[in-house]
């Protein structure tokens, strides 16, 4: 049978408090211990504070169980309330705080950097993806779904560079896996805004609104970009500025593809005001499609 380490993933001696991480042995006794450092094969301790000598135990050896730093379950809080402003440094104070422990599996330092990544996306800023994923070193997480995430971090990378071609490359990679919906949601955005740069709008459309099905209710930031880029697209579209011309003349054609396309874009409109937007202003040249409302 295995030892067992439980540890806060600092050091009590460093934080000020009467706590430390307790080495629990094969016959169930159990001592504090003070961590000192890990990597990705050694823990290193010390038996109290003040201890001049240092014991290595290699990890494989030992299972290692984290609890949650008050750092991180504060960042944590901020991030579930969708303030992703002030959870990004949080995460990153924690991430910093213990980066001695980063190599071992399911540590607070790596879990801090990947939401740290998230409030990144979450906030449109690609380029500080790119930044710290270049020093981002994904092993230590757990989660497949955090692990999936990561694969999708290059697809931002395209939508910074506004490169369509290799944008709609990736997503069709992407188009027979088996993943969750709120990856599934992002991959279905992404794929939306490749297909309007490369001048597909109807099949941007399609692509958007797979987006907000794949995770409408979990996805909210994400769900609004997407009826946003669905808005633009029927802004832009030729056969909706073609309808929106006709529109109560003779010539008028209710059945042309301009003239749904109008009426999904109405239909849109409503779903922002009674729950999409959540509050949200929607910009008042998209609001205008509400008068192309169907009886």
């Amino acid at each position: 049978m295995k030892n067992i380490i439980f540890f806060l993933a600092c050091a009590a001696s460093l934080s000020g408090q009467d706590l430390a991480p307790a080495l629990i042995g094969q016959d169930g006794n159990s001592d504090k211990v003070w961590i000192e450092a890990a990597s990705e094969k050694t823990i290193r301790y010390r038996e109290n504070p003040k201890s001049l000598n240092r014991i290595d135990v290699p990890v494989r050896n030992v299972s290692v169980m984290f609890f949650t730093p008050a750092e991180f379950a504060d960042a944590l809080e901020l991030y579930e309330n969708r303030d992703y402003e002030k959870a990004q440094p949080a995460f990153k104070k924690a991430r910093e705080k213990y980066k001695f422990v980063e190599d071992v599996p399911g540590n607070f330092s790596t879990l801090s950097g990947f939401y740290e990544i998230e409030c990144a996306r979450k906030l449109g800023k690609y380029e500080e993806i790119e930044t710290l994923m270049s020093k981002f070193k994904p092993a230590p997480l757990l989660l497949e779904t955090q692990k999936t995430q990561i694969e999708v971090y290059p697809l931002y990378n395209a939508v910074r560079t506004e490169d369509w071609a290799r944008l709609n490359i990736l997503c069709e990679e992407w188009a027979d896996r088996k993943v969750p919906g709120s990856i599934r949601a992002q991959l279905e955005y992404c794929h939306g805004l490749a297909l309007d740069g490369l001048g597909r709008l109807e099949d941007a459309l399609i692509a958007f609104n797979k987006a907000f099905v794949a995770d409408y209710t979990a996805s909210e930031v994400l769900t609004k970009k997407a009826a946003l880029a669905c808005f633009s697209v029927y802004e832009k579209h030729p056969e909706v500025e073609l309808a929106r011309k006709l529109h109560g003349t003779p010539d008028e054609n209710p059945n042309s593809t301009g003239a749904l396309l109008l009426g999904e874009a109405a239909a849109l409109v409503e779903m922002w005001q009674t729950a999409l937007g959540r509050g949200d202003k929607l910009p008042d040249e998209y609001k205008a499609f509400l008068k192309y409302k169907k009886a």
